[in-house]
């Protein structure tokens, strides 16, 4: 059937565009420091974008948007490249830390039907602005690494993608077993091991390879990221399912929008930090 309407499939969509995303990280780490933060911004500002426009259904010309957007590139820009102290940086990692727990308490404790969150947001779209450069600064701040900072950089995206990657194609081929229907329903337990598992091997080969040593504390510490990988997905999955929207965007074909495809790295990230601050 593709053959005949020269269509290609969701999986060939899927597979061309991650290759294009992968090529853009590949470019913006060889131009250096300044290209890979301003590449990281535009994450940022594309995800505020997809929440104030999709979810919340805001025109762009709305105060609230123009607001929101202000503050995050004022403070984003400001940090990274006027006053980029270290204490910046390990407060916006403590800000992910806590950020994360509310996140996992809304996942664990809000009910599906919930309007928790729409009523937080709409009430307070001024701040999506500020909320997504909590995450955004902790990927920021692996770029200010002074040394080996791209094989940091490289080891998070290398962890986390392979987890959400993985976890497809174990579900797809052996999935029976419903992991959380009601919240995702497509996702499987089978999945989520294959790709945990899967992804922490890889991480730990890569990490073998570029820096010589693994302590078990530090595997430890990339097999419990690479789980909250899937919480971080189960995350905006829920959020989806209160706002009553299937992708945050239509921006890349076969994946959704930016935040669809960046979900669990926003949530994983300050974890990461965490971890090279303490036991790298």
């Amino acid at each position: 059937m593709v053959a005949e309407t020269g269509k290609l499939s969701n999986t060939q969509l899927r597979i061309i565009s991650a290759l294009v995303m992968v090529l853009i990280v590949i470019a913006a780490l060889a131009f250096g420091r300044s290209s890979s933060l301003i590449a990281i911004g535009f994450v940022g500002f594309f995800v505020i974008d997809e929440i104030i426009v999709n979810f919340l259904n805001y025109k762009r010309s709305h105060v609230a948007y123009l607001v929101s957007m202000l503050s995050y590139v004022l403070g984003y820009g400001y940090i990274n490249f006027l006053d980029s102290s270290n204490g910046f940086y390990m407060a916006f990692n403590n800000l992910g830390i806590l950020l994360n727990i509310v996140l996992i308490a809304f996942l664990f404790i809000a009910k599906n039907d919930s309007k928790i969150l729409f009523k937080f947001l709409n009430k307070n779209t001024f701040l999506v602005g500020l909320i997504i450069l909590i995450p955004m600064m902790n990927l920021a701040s692996l770029i200010k690494i002074e040394t080996d900072w791209i094989y940091y950089f490289v080891g998070l995206f290398l962890l986390n993608f392979s987890v959400d990657t993985l976890a497809w194609f174990f579900g797809r081929k052996f999935g029976k077993t419903k992991l959380w229907e009601k919240v995702s329903p497509k996702k499987t337990v089978e999945g989520l091991i294959g790709g945990v598992l899967s992804s922490v091997i890889i991480m730990f080969l890569y990490w073998k390879t570029s820096f010589g040593s693994i302590s078990i504390t530090l595997f430890a510490s990339f097999l419990i990221i690479a789980c909250c990988a899937q919480l971080g997905d189960l995350v905006q999955s829920k959020m989806k399912r209160q706002f009553e929207i299937k992708d945050s965007s239509n921006l890349i074909p076969g994946h959704g929008g930016v935040y669809d495809r960046v979900d669990s790295l926003l949530f994983v990230v300050p974890l990461y930090v965490f971890v090279l601050r303490n036991l790298v």
